[in-house]
């Protein structure tokens, strides 16, 4: 069952509380609906970066990729590495990258720890593995890129997934908050831990979203270099 034995029911109402919005309704279909509209809008961007793209392979900046091709045919330039001048900023990149990738390791420890709670409390999951789905895609994406420049806007749409969850997640924790942190009191999953969780999510996804913003400012200028 997605909601099983949550008193308040399915719909977007509460049958317990008439001025807020169920749980239900929250797990299963405000929150998933940020993975949904993020994998549409990334097979959309990869049908329009391919063809407005079609010859683009990579993020490389070209005048890297035509030195590097010079390097092999043997042909010398004085032209400075831009490796060699930027590798503090190419260490501080790399330090920021790694951890954006610890914190999507533990935002998916987060969201499988809210999951198993709700399942201990028989309360059903709704859709929140499709969570999942949006993590691993999301960091995939940066991780190659775009699949190599493919995906087009990829780095918006990334922003936009973070942003989208922190605000969904938000609605969330308002929502019970009007419940009451006393709900489920006794339970496996009081309704003041799970407003602790979420909490904690949220706080996760604002600083992705600042890291997105930060290397993907970072990205476009090592492509002008």
């Amino acid at each position: 069952m997605l909601c099983a034995n949550r008193p308040e029911g399915f719909g977007p109402h509460s049958h317990l509380y008439s001025h807020i919005l169920t749980s239900c309704f929250l797990d299963t279909i405000l929150v998933p609906l940020c993975t949904w509209l993020y994998l549409a809008a990334l097979v959309v961007s990869t049908v329009i970066g391919t063809r407005l793209f079609p010859h683009k392979t990579s993020d490389v900046p070209r005048r890297r990729r035509f030195r590097d091709s010079k390097t092999a045919e043997g042909v010398e330039t004085n032209e400075p590495a831009a490796e060699d001048w930027s590798a503090p900023r190419t260490k501080t990149y790399k330090a920021l990258a790694i951890l954006y990738y610890l914190l999507l390791l533990a935002q998916f420890l987060m969201c499988i720890l809210e999951i198993v709670r709700l399942s201990l409390t028989h309360l059903g999951v709704g859709l929140l593995p499709f969570t999942f789905v949006a993590l691993i895609t999301a960091a995939a994406m940066r991780f190659t890129k775009g699949l190599r420049g493919r995906v087009y806007a990829w780095r918006y749409l990334n922003l936009a997934l973070w942003v989208a969850l922190a605000v969904t997640n938000g609605v969330k924790i308002a929502q019970e908050t009007k419940e009451g942190t006393g709900a489920r009191k006794g339970s496996k999953y009081p309704v003041a831990d799970e407003i602790t969780d979420v909490a904690v999510m949220i706080g996760v996804y604002a600083v992705l979203a600042l890291l997105e913003i930060t290397l993907s400012v970072w990205d476009v200028k090592r492509m002008a270099l």
